[in-house]
Parts: structure tokens; C-alpha cells; sequence
């Protein structure tokens, strides 16, 4: 692809508006790409179009696209299940099927399982919650790529549709009172009690939370305590409300306001209990406890010195002479789940996982003695194990199952020293048997939010390795694989420390040798893309192909559209001048440099993302192919009819497959490095 003039001298020409600018407080902020923030004026819309047959025309000269999307058919053609929830003697869960597109909602019942909601072609399904009783099921189903979800209720046992829907929620649960006959639920600003049977308009408003602040809702295991969550800034903490269904009208409920400082997340069991996960004056998490009638919640399992608390499951059931507590943590981002008296706190042992992959979504029965989680590493696809507290036992619940052998794989770790002196960790997954020596490598990266990244099963990761390549994950500081305290080294003005990690990531893989030079891609999606572009704009010169994904790039307007809102705590306000030193000083929009050397560039937008509006990739694009001086080309991918977050499986398969085949085209296989490529096609 170095060679590969026609395409970037073909790039269309953009409406370009020189004297386009914020005024800021004194600063004045140049966006010369500004038309193209309007999708629909013409101007953009034969842009777009161009860029659209651009793109297919350089897609066409990639040898790899069928190759790669073989491969990563064959690596996801298995039985994807989530750990299952229990209501009225049921187990509820996820499933998505070898060759199926979506996944769908089961119910399993004396081993016997069927299909409670299927989401359709075009359907999404979002949160979903069975009632104590496990007569119905509140679950959300949005069409597309759109993320405003329409709330509806399955009976369990017909499928049958109860109610009128709920429309224009985003995603979140219900609460559901005790015997299924109402729940909560959250709508705009406001909390709604809504009675089955009774029409939407009569849904009781219960508390107002202040503008632009998002609640959840929660009763736990009984359903006589209802929790209300609120959340204003991602970053910021939240706020908690409490009340005891039981003492006032349903319409009524009298809600007290917890002290909380930070991020907590509750869980309320059925006798009235409060368990409270916490990072305040925790950054790595602790676990509170109030029992029923007390006023202040006790410290239960208090913050370990290095593990980062992430969930907890009570097991409490009759059968059981000692109630337990399984705490998951994550120690440098590898799972552990430890055993401890319910009551006091105190260890009672470790459960031996299977590796030290990924843990996701432990679950329990609400008084049982079984947990059930998810595990997934490098090799093996997300399989549900569950434990019994009354043998100590830990077996395979439901097994995913490939259809054939994932390629042999070296998986490793190594540490490097960031410029500041701090140790970051690089996770390596290269072909088994190759030499010591470089490979054209992709390098990934998030560093945002709190987010960790984990040894988890990817099948990009895997397709990439069996081509030949090296795949590389850093752990960026802003992200969360050591607790709040990582994250917040990488948040707000400290943003650029999460950047400076990743480019001493890629120079420390060149210059220990891990790959030459050119032939390493940066690799990042949402605020992972922010990272890569930022990283592409100030250091060119260290990579050979960028991708950036659905990113925030105009960090001086990112906060005007999609959820941008709710992210100046974790980036910045631009409204504030200070912090708006901080957003131009990264961000790639405003980095771009006439005549610079930029690399191969692909950047993807999804034109239904409610998050990130397409109009950020459109004018980096623009900003990108109106000043590379190096000749290689910069890439729009448009994604119609697709958002932000959960797409389809073949549009999954065929997003992977274009990302891979522009990395392989673009950082190619010198012929000393032809010994780590194998032929993909199955035999």
C-alpha cells in the first residue's frame, strides 16, 4: 500500500470554510471543516459519496478481505452463552447461536430451554429483567443502529407481549416490586412507576433528577427495597436513593438519600440487606454492608493494596452452614475470585480458575448456594463455569464449543517503562513457532473511563496471528487495570500521560525488536481511537497504518453532540479555558499539520452512532487528506444503518475484515518475515 498513489490523489475535495471558528473565552479555535458537521447539505452529502466510492475502489486492491472474513467466521462460529439469572425456579440468559446473527433471550427450566425474545433481523436487545416471581420479563429491543430503546413485557410462559410498550428509553433496567405486578423504571430525568395493566400515560413520576443526569433502577433479589441511582458525569460518581417499598404507597415511596462519595454500584437482597460496592476512599474498590433498620453501612471486605474489586455474589442458601461471599477482583488485570464469610469478611480460600484470562458477569441465585461466571483467554471462547459452596466444586456449566482449532498462539506479557518512569504492561499474542524476531504488529489501545483491557478470547487478535502478524494490547494509564487511581492518571489534564504510554508502547515494540520499521498499525475504537489519532498526529513517524474507529476527534466541540455531554468529566470542558488548553493540547483535529508524513489512515464511523456523531471522522478525514505530504492514503469507512455500540454478526465479521485487510496491505510482509504466515483456510 506504501506505493499506492491513485487512491489518496483521487480523494474528493471537501467544503472547507477558512474563517470557521470558535470563539472561546479569549481563544479563537479555526475548524475549517466545519460544513461537514451537516450530514444532509449537499455539499456533504456528494463528499460522502465520493469517499464512499473511494474507499471501494482501494478495498478492491486489498488481497485479504475474503481471507480474514473466512477466518473470523470460522473463530466466532460457536455457541456464545452469558451466565444465567434466576427467577421463579428459572434460569434466564443470552444466547447466540454458531451461525446465528444475534443473540436472543432463553429460558431454561428443568434442563428443558426455548426462546423467549428474539430481536429480529434489525432488533438489538438491550437490558432485560425477569420479576421475583418469574412470570414476566421487562426487556428493552431497539432497530438498527439507533440507541433509544423501547421497553416492552413477555409473559414467560406464552411469549406473549403484556402491556403497550414504553418508547424513547435509553438502555437501563427495571425494578420490579415483589410480586410482579409494577416496577420502576427510568425515562428521560425521571423515575416512573408503571402498574401492568394500566396504560403508560397514567405511569406515576416518583423523583426529578436535575438536567442532563441519567437514573437507573434496582430492588434487588425481593423487591421491597427500591435503590435509585443517579448518574450526571461519567467519571464523576453518582448518587443513591433508598426506600422501603413496604412503609408508603407504591406511587409514594418515601426515598432517603445515601451519603456517597464516588462510584457505587448496590445490591439489595431480600430480607432488606444493602451491599454497597464503592471506590470511595477505596480507588481499588470495597465492599459496605447495611443490614435492615441500620443507619450507616460497615466496612465488609475492605480495599485491597492491589487488586481491584469488581463484583460480588451472596450465597446464603439454607443448605449452606456458613453463608459465603465471592469477591472477583482483578490483579494487574488477571481475574481472581476469593471466598469469605459472609458475615465477618474473613477469607476462606481462592476458587482455582482455569487460567488467567478474563472473568466477566459473576451471577447468583438469591438464596442458593451456586454462582455461575463467565471465563474467556486468548484460546478459548467465554465458557460459563459454575460453583457449589456446599462441595467446594467448580465445573463447566455451558461449554461455547468451536467447530475446529483456533491457530497455536505465544501469549505473553512483558512490562515497559513509560517516559515518566512508570511500568505499563504490553500484552503480546504472536504465532506459535514463529522465530524470535519482528512481525508486522497492530497495536491496541483505550486508556479511558476506567475501562481495563484483558487476555480475553478476540478473534481479531486470533485471525491477525494466524496470518502472521503479532497483536499487541497496551495498558494505558486512564483506563482501569490497577483501580481509580489509573484511571484518574489518565483523565482530564493528565490525558496525555494514557497517549505518551502508547507511543512508548510502540517504540519499545521497535526497539526491542518485536517489529521493524513500517510495520507497525495503531488500532483503537471509540475513545481507543481518540488515543490512536492522538497518538498518529504527534508521532507520525512510528507507525505504518492507523485505524481509528468511531472516535471523539474536535475535542474542542466533542461535547456538543452525541454523548459528549456527559464526558467533560473525563475529558474536559471546553467552556472552561483551562481545561480547554488541556482538549486542543491532544486533540487530533486541531494536530493535523500541512506536509506531514502521516501513515495509512482508516477511519470508520457508523452514520446511527448516537454517541459519537460521524461528523468527528468526516472532517479528521478531510483535515487528514487535504495535509499528508506522504502520499499514502486516508480512508473514510461509513457504516450505514449502524450506532455505536452492539451491531449484527455479519457486520461485525465484515468490519474486523476490512480493519485487518487495511493493516495487511498497508504494513506488508517483508519476505524474511513470511515464516509467521500460514494458509487461513480451513481444511
Amino acid at each position: 500500500m506504501h506505493s499506492s498513489t491513485d487512491a489518496e490523489s483521487a480523494a474528493p475535495p471537501a467544503p472547507r470554510s477558512p474563517t470557521a471558528a470558535d470563539q472561546l473565552g479569549e481563544r479563537t479555535v479555526p475548524d475549517p471543516y466545519r460544513p461537514l458537521e451537516d450530514p444532509r447539505s449537499p455539499g456533504t452529502l456528494a463528499w460522502a459519496a465520493a469517499q464512499r466510492d473511494l474507499y471501494a475502489r482501494t478495498r478492491k486492491s486489498w488481497p485479504s478481505v475474503e481471507e480474514f472474513r473466512s477466518a473470523l467466521t470460522r473463530l466466532t462460529s460457536f455457541d456464545h452463552l452469558t451466565p444465567p439469572q434466576f427467577a421463579g425456579g428459572q434460569a434466564f440468559f443470552t444466547q447466540r447461536g454458531a451461525d446465528a446473527d444475534r443473540p436472543v433471550l432463553v429460558v431454561e427450566r428443568d434442563g428443558v430451554r426455548r426462546t423467549l425474545v428474539d430481536p429480529g433481523a434489525q432488533g438489538v436487545l438491550g437490558a432485560w429483567v425477569p420479576d421475583p416471581t418469574g412470570r414476566l420479563v421487562a426487556h428493552q429491543l431497539a432497530e438498527g443502529g439507533s440507541e433509544e430503546y423501547t421497553l416492552r413485557i413477555t409473559a414467560v410462559a406464552d411469549g406473549r407481549t403484556v402491556d403497550q410498550p414504553v418508547e424513547g428509553c435509553r438502555y437501563g433496567a427495571v425494578a420490579w416490586t415483589a410480586d410482579g405486578s409494577a416496577f420502576y423504571y427510568g425515562r428521560g430525568e425521571a423515575v416512573r412507576l408503571h402498574r401492568i395493566g394500566t396504560p403508560g400515560a397514567a405511569d406515576t413520576e416518583v423523583l426529578t433528577l436535575p438536567e442532563g443526569a441519567e437514573p437507573d433502577v434496582t430492588t434487588g433479589a425481593g423487591g421491597d427495597l427500591l435503590v435509585v441511582v443517579a448518574t450526571d458525569q461519567l467519571g464523576a460518581g453518582n448518587r443513591l436513593w433508598t426506600a422501603d417499598l413496604r412503609q408508603a404507597p407504591w406511587e409514594q415511596p418515601q426515598l432517603t438519600e445515601l451519603a456517597s462519595e464516588g462510584w457505587t454500584t448496590p445490591w439489595p437482597a431480600a430480607d432488606g440487606t444493602l451491599y454497597l460496592l464503592t471506590d470511595a476512599d477505596a480507588p481499588r474498590g470495597r465492599l459496605l454492608v447495611r443490614p435492615p433498620g441500620a443507619a450507616h453501612p460497615r466496612e465488609l471486605l475492605p480495599e485491597d493494596e492491589h487488586a481491584v474489586l469488581d463484583s460480588f455474589a451472596i450465597l446464603d442458601g439454607p443448605e449452606l452452614a456458613r453463608p459465603e461471599l465471592l469477591a472477583l477482583r482483578s490483579l494487574a488485570g488477571r481475574p481472581l475470585i476469593t471466598r469469605h464469610d459472609l458475615h465477618t469478611g474473613a477469607p476462606l480460600g481462592e476458587l482455582a480458575l482455569p487460567g488467567g484470562g478474563a472473568v466477566t458477569e459473576l451471577t447468583f441465585h438469591p438464596g442458593g448456594h451456586q454462582a455461575w461466571f463467565g471465563y474467556s483467554d486468548r484460546t478459548t471462547p467465554e465458557t460459563v463455569h459454575r460453583y457449589d459452596a456446599r462441595t467446594g466444586e467448580l465445573t463447566v456449566w455451558r461449554s461455547a464449543g468451536l467447530p475446529g482449532p483456533v491457530p497455536e498462539l505465544t501469549v505473553s506479557e512483558v512490562e515497559y517503562r513509560a517516559s515518566d518512569g512508570t511500568p505499563v504492561r504490553l500484552l503480546l499474542t504472536r504465532p506459535a513457532g514463529a522465530p524470535p524476531g519482528p512481525l508486522p504488529t497492530v497495536l491496541q489501545g483505550y486508556g479511558a473511563f476506567g475501562e481495563p483491557q484483558v487476555a480475553d478470547y478476540y478473534a481479531a487478535a486470533l485471525a491477525w496471528a494466524e496470518w502472521g502478524g503479532q497483536f499487541a494490547v497496551a495498558c494505558v494509564r486512564g483506563g482501569g487495570e490497577h483501580g481509580e487511581e489509573w484511571h484518574r492518571a489518565g483523565m482530564r489534564e493528565h490525558k496525555q500521560r494514557g497517549i505518551d504510554d502508547f507511543t512508548d508502547a510502540a517504540r519499545h515494540l521497535l526497539a526491542a525488536g518485536y517489529c521493524a520499521e513500517g510495520q507497525l498499525g495503531a488500532f483503537g475504537q471509540s475513545a481507543g481511537g481518540l488515543l490512536v489519532a492522538a497518538a498518529l498526529t504527534q508521532h507520525p513517524e512510528l507507525f505504518g497504518a492507523v485505524a481509528a474507529t468511531a472516535a471523539p476527534l474536535d475535542l474542542a466541540r466533542y461535547q456538543l453532540t452525541g454523548y459528549g455531554p456527559y464526558w467533560t468529566e473525563e475529558f474536559g470542558d471546553r467552556e472552561v479555558p483551562e481545561e480547554l488548553g488541556w482538549l486542543l493540547g491532544y486533540s487530533p483535529y486541531h494536530r493535523v499539520r500541512q506536509g506531514a508524513p502521516y501513515p495509512a489512515v482508516l477511519l470508520t464511523a457508523f452514520d446511527d452512532d448516537a454517541r459519537v456523531d460521524p461528523l468527528h471522522s468526516r472532517k479528521m478525514c478531510a483535515a487528514l487528506q487535504h495535509a499528508t505530504g506522504s502520499g499514502r492514503p486516508v480512508l473514510l469507512r461509513q457504516g450505514a444503518g449502524l450506532g455505536h455500540g452492539v451491531h449484527a454478526r455479519p457486520a461485525r465479521l465484515s468490519y474486523f475484515a476490512d480493519v485487518l485487510a487495511f493493516f495487511a496491505a498497508a504494513l506488508e510482509r517483508k519476505p524474511e518475515l513470511d515464516h509467521g504466515h500460514r494458509d487461513m483456510t480451513p481444511d
